[in-house]
This record gives C-alpha cells, structure tokens and sequence, in this order.
C-alpha cells in the first residue's frame, strides 16, 4: 500500500471516529442535528459541499420502490415496443411510396401526410421513428432490469 493510500485511510479512520462521536454526544445534545445541519449542508465552504454530496449520491429505495420503478419501465418499454412497431411495419412490409404509406396508415385511421413538405423522406422518418422507439424500448428494458435487482429480483437465463 502506498503512503497516499495509507493517508487516505487514516483519515477516513479519523472521520469515521469523529462522526461516533458526535452520534454519541447527540444523545445528550437536542440542538446538535440543527447544528449538524446549518453547519456541512448549509455550508458555504466548496471542499463541505462536495463531502455532503457525495453522502448524499446514491439514496437506496426500499424493494417496493425499485419493483414499482421496474413494473413502470416494463409497461413503457410495452408502449415502445408497439409504437416503435407500428412505425417499422410500413417500411419492413416494402411501402417506400409516400401515397403507399399514406395508404397504409389511412386504412389504419389517418392521413395527415398528403400535402406536407415532408412527403418525400416519410419512409425514412417512419423507419428513423420507429427504430429510435425500439431503441428507447429495449435501453427501458435494462433500466427495468436495473431495478429489479436492486429490488432483489433477478432472473438467470439457462439455468434450470
């Protein structure tokens, strides 16, 4: 170990000390949170600032709280995966016009395309929409999967 590495121990040892300390003087003194708190999170020193929020990163949710996070992403990603679907299946099905793919969302409940300035690149857009739609579904998935296993929920493919 280095002599910065045995710096940097020492003195998370020291701050680990003086921070039993205080929880054990707050037993016997009622102002010390109000202090505690106007003195590192109402602190105008940069160096304090950057202590406390680096505490403060990383909040923990309970299980319930990233199993509902993760059901939430699951029904967005669903939404996704639909709408991305719906913007791929024109192009995938070998509409390239912009009147075949009026056609097709017309016998589907619109035709907003007819006369608008991008008429000539619908395909594109369509193909562009949809797969950015699919994209977002599947980086929900993994977000979703995400917080399942925070919730301590996990599926392992392959095993039986």
């Amino acid at each position: 170990m280095s002599s910065t590495e045995k710096r940097s121990d020492e003195l998370l040892d020291k701050v680990i000390l003086d921070i039993k300390a205080l929880v054990l003087v707050q037993g016997s003194d009622s102002d010390l949170d109000a202090k505690l708190s106007s003195k590192l999170v109402g602190s105008q020193d940069q160096s304090v600032r950057r202590f406390v929020g680096a505490l403060q990163r990383r909040k923990r949710h309970g299980p319930f709280q990233y199993f509902a996070m993760a059901l939430g992403e699951l029904i967005i990603a669903s939404m996704l995966v639909i709408a991305g679907g719906v913007a791929i299946v024109p192009t995938v099905a070998g509409v390239t016009t912009p009147s075949g793919l009026i056609q097709y969302f017309a016998e589907h409940a619109y035709d907003a395309f007819a006369g608008s300035v991008l008429a000539g690149y619908v395909s594109l857009v369509e193909f562009g929409l949809g797969a950015l739609l699919l994209l977002a579904a599947f980086y929900t998935l993994h977000q979703a999967a995400i917080n399942l296993g925070e919730a301590g929920i996990s599926v392992r493919s392959g095993e039986s």
